[in-house]
């Protein structure tokens, strides 16, 4: 009798296990599509900022040399700061996303314990 509750508690333990390595995988991946959504919304927004400034440049003052102007340099430089942190967010991303399978394989693997199950009855045209 006491191999039967040491079977329960042990699946019971495996299931909690695998909860909380679920739960966690989850909870990084959803940081991490929230932190891409927002670098992508600030990229954006330096887009936006980026053509008032040209617009400015160009109808106000303007002027046609908009590469030389600091404040297009700075909006630029921000940019491309950003499209690198989304880089790295997206490969973190497909990292977590990677060793999410390895991890299932391994849980789903047989157990070097587990008990054969019991053969079933073949089927005759009596129990059919």
């Amino acid at each position: 009798m006491a191999s039967l509750w040491d079977d329960i508690a042990k699946t019971i333990r495996e299931g909690v296990d695998t909860v909380v390595g679920k739960t966690e995988e989850y909870t990084k991946i959803g940081k991490i599509k929230i932190d891409i959504i927002n670098i992508k919304r600030n990229v954006e927004k330096n887009f936006s900022e980026l053509g008032g400034r040209v617009y400015h440049l160009m109808v106000e003052q303007n002027k046609t040399q908009i590469s030389a102007d600091k404040e297009v340099k700075k909006i630029v430089e921000s940019v491309k700061l950003l499209e690198k942190e989304l880089q790295a967010k997206k490969d973190e991303l497909a990292k977590v996303g990677k060793t999410a399978p390895a991890e299932k394989a391994a849980a789903s693997a047989p157990k070097a314990t587990a008990k054969p199950k019991p053969a079933a009855k073949p089927r005759t045209a009596k129990n059919a």
